[in-house]
C-alpha cells in the first residue's frame, strides 16, 4: 500500500448540496485533490492537472479503489455531469482536471503576501512601471484574444462581427487545452480532426460532396494542435471576410486552401502576442537589473532594521 500523505480540501465540500451532486463519487474526486501536480487559471477559474495530465485507464483507476470498471465510469460520469471535473477522452485513457482547483492555494496566498511586501513604498525603492499602451503589458490569454478577435473582425458586416466576437470565452478555454498538453495527435484524433474540419467547412458551403482538393489543406490544419474551436473560428472568419470581396452574392469559397491561409495567419498571430505577454516588457539591461537589485536590497535592509527595532 502506498505511503500516506496529507492533501488540503475545504469545509465547504461537507455541505449537502455536495453530497447530493457527488454521492459515493466523492472518494475518486477526493483522489483527483490529492493527485493534482500542477494548477492552471483559464478565464478566471482554477483547474488542477491531476497526474500532469498523464491519461488513466478504467482498470487502472479501477485498481486504486478495488472496485470494477462500472463503478469508476459512473463516478466519473457523475463528476464530469455535475462540473467537478472536465475529462478529455485521449487515445491512450481518461485526462481528468479538477474544476476550481485550491490544493496550492495556500502557496498562492503566501505568494501574493510576498509580492506585497516587494511592492511596499519602502524608503529607497523602486516602483515598476507600467506601459500606458495597454498591449505592452502582461495579460491573460482572454485579453489578448479580445484584443486579437476584435483586430481581425474589423471591417466585417455587423451580424459576423457580433457572432465572431462572442467567442472570446470558448476561444479563451480551448487555447488553454493547449497550454496544458490536452491536445493529443496521433493518427486516429488526427483522422477525427480532419473529419469535422471537413464536416464544418461543407456545412459552410451548404454542399454534401467532398472535394479532393481540400484534402491536403485539412491535413495541414488537422495535424497542427491548433483546437478546433479555433479552426472553426477561422473558417467563419474566412467566409465573412469573403463576403466583402465577391462580385455576386452566390460566390463563394472554392476550396480550403483559402480558409488554411487565415486560420494559420490568425494562430500564428495569437502564439506570437501570448508569448510576448509571457516575457516582462522592458528587459532590464546590466544597470538596470544592478538597479532593481540594489533596491530589492534596500527594502530587505529596511525591514531588517525595522524588526531589530
Amino acid at each position: 500500500m502506498p505511503s500516506s500523505y496529507p492533501f488540503p480540501t475545504y469545509s465547504g465540500l461537507l455541505e449537502p448540496r455536495h453530497y447530493k451532486q457527488i454521492g459515493t463519487a466523492l472518494w475518486l474526486f477526493l483522489w483527483c485533490i490529492s493527485s493534482t501536480t500542477k494548477e492552471v487559471e483559464r478565464d478566471g477559474e482554477m483547474w488542477g492537472i491531476v497526474l500532469g495530465n498523464k491519461p488513466m485507464l478504467l482498470p487502472e483507476l479501477a485498481k486504486i479503489f478495488d472496485v470494477n470498471e462500472k463503478t469508476i465510469s459512473r463516478w466519473i460520469a457523475t463528476l464530469e455531469n455535475q462540473g467537478y471535473v472536465r475529462v478529455t477522452r485521449a487515445p491512450h485513457g481518461l485526462i481528468l482536471t479538477v474544476r476550481n482547483s485550491k490544493k496550492f492555494h495556500h502557496e498562492r496566498s503566501d505568494k501574493n503576501v510576498r509580492s506585497l511586501v516587494e511592492e511596499t513604498d519602502l524608503p529607497g525603492s523602486d516602483q515598476t512601471e507600467m506601459s500606458d499602451d495597454p498591449d505592452k503589458n502582461v495579460r491573460s490569454n482572454k485579453d489578448i484574444i479580445k484584443i486579437l478577435i476584435d483586430r481581425w473582425i474589423q471591417g466585417l458586416e455587423d451580424n459576423d462581427a457580433k457572432e465572431l466576437s462572442s467567442r472570446t470565452g470558448v476561444l479563451s478555454s480551448a487555447v488553454g487545452s493547449v497550454s496544458t498538453g490536452q491536445i493529443v495527435l496521433d493518427k486516429p484524433i488526427i483522422q477525427e480532426r480532419e473529419l469535422a474540419i471537413e464536416n464544418y467547412f461543407n456545412q459552410r458551403k451548404a454542399r454534401l460532396m467532398f472535394n479532393n482538393a481540400d484534402l491536403p489543406h485539412i491535413q495541414e490544419i488537422a495535424n497542427e494542435p491548433i483546437p478546433l474551436e479555433f479552426v472553426h473560428f477561422g473558417i467563419d472568419l474566412s467566409f465573412a471576410r469573403h463576403k466583402l470581396t465577391r462580385r455576386r452574392p452566390t460566390d463563394t469559397i472554392r476550396n480550403f486552401s483559402y480558409c488554411k491561409t487565415i486560420i494559420f495567419s490568425c494562430w500564428d498571430e495569437l502564439l506570437n502576442r501570448m508569448e510576448a505577454s509571457e516575457t516582462p516588457s522592458g528587459a532590464l539591461g546590466s544597470n538596470e537589473s544592478k538597479s532593481k537589485k540594489t533596491g530589492l536590497q534596500d527594502k530587505l535592509d529596511y525591514l531588517n532594521r525595522f524588526g531589530e527595532e
